[in-house]
C-alpha cells in the first residue's frame, strides 16, 4: 500500500478506519507469507520430487491473479 492510496482510504474513511485498512493489509501481507511457507512445507515432506515445479506453478498463479 503506498502512500496515495493511505491518503484516499483518510479522505473515504478517516483516519482512525485508514489506519485499521492499513493495519489489516499488513497483517494479510504476513498471513499470506505464512500461509505460503506452511504450503511449503506440506508439499515438500509429500512431494518432495517435484516440489520446484509445484512452487514455480503457485507463484505464477499468485502474481496473475493477486496483482495489486
Amino acid at each position: 500500500m503506498n502512500f496515495a492510496e493511505f491518503e484516499m482510504r483518510t479522505v473515504l474513511y478517516g483516519k482512525k478506519a485508514a489506519n485499521l485498512y492499513t493495519q489489516a493489509f499488513v497483517q494479510n501481507t504476513q498471513a499470506r507469507a505464512l500461509y505460503q511457507e506452511s504450503e511449503d512445507t506440506y508439499y515438500r515432506a509429500n512431494d518432495a520430487a517435484s516440489y520446484d515445479d509445484w512452487r514455480r506453478a503457485r507463484h505464477q498463479w499468485d502474481y496473475f491473479y493477486n496483482r495489486h
